[in-house]
């Protein structure tokens, strides 16, 4: 993920969207960087041992990183790496609760009653939304697409890594159905559309009629000619 997406809904609607250019990738080149490993050990540290909250950690915890090509293990604390993961989501968090100020969250009639939903493979980090929690002061809970999906729904599709791409396929739905409920044509409106129908079939039959019995008379008009 490459970007962090927000959308404030009030009332059922899209009020306020804003695209901050910060995600889970940006995390990885962090712990890429913090720790001199390979993007594909940074991304499986965050994956199975990130969290957002460094506190929980203690020193004594290390994780052992195979070395490339025959060099020796890399030791890395975990304390180290929830310390790297936590600067870079704070930054991330405070930028939203900014974009949330912006909108007017501090007015009583824009107020988001509702708080936060996390969505997206970033969103399954671990302590991220108490983090949120701490920094924004708002309710805050992960989305799951399940909550919209049946119940013998494969595991897999219920991560909320697929809660956006599911939120907005039933979007798309719902948008199809009100397009179908729109009001269908009166009957008068249909009747008239006949009569005009009817009108033009008449013309041409007429037209064709009057094509026929010229054509006759021209062919009556040549055999005369020729028997002259």
């Amino acid at each position: 993920m490459g970007t962090t997406d927000i959308a404030i809904f009030q009332d059922g609607i899209i009020r306020h969207t804003a695209v901050i250019p910060f995600g889970g990738n940006v995390i990885t080149e962090d712990i890429k960087e913090g720790c001199s490993i390979i993007e594909k050990q940074a991304e499986l540290l965050k994956v199975k041992f990130g969290s957002a909250w460094p506190g929980e950690n203690r020193d004594s915890e290390i994780v052992s990183i195979p070395g490339l090509r025959g060099r020796d293990p890399k030791e890395i604390s975990l304390k180290t790496l929830s310390k790297i993961i936590n600067a870079r989501v704070v930054e991330i968090i405070e930028q939203v609760y900014l974009e949330i100020k912006n909108y007017g969250h501090d007015e009583q009639k824009k107020k988001l009653i509702g708080g936060v939903v996390l969505t997206g493979g970033g969103s399954q980090l671990k302590h991220l939304k108490q983090l949120v929690e701490y920094i924004t002061g708002m309710d805050t809970r992960i989305g799951y697409p399940s909550e919209h999906l049946a119940g013998d729904t494969e595991s897999s599709e219920t991560s909320p890594m697929y809660a956006t791409a599911v939120g907005l396929l039933m979007n798309a739905l719902e948008h199809n159905k009100a397009e179908v409920r729109e009001e269908p044509p009166s009957v008068e409106n249909e009747v008239e559309s006949l009569k005009t129908e009817g009108l033009k079939l008449k013309e041409n039959t007429v037209s064709s009629s009057r094509s026929t019995i010229l054509e006759r008379w021209v062919e009556k008009f040549k055999i005369f000619l020729d028997n002259a």
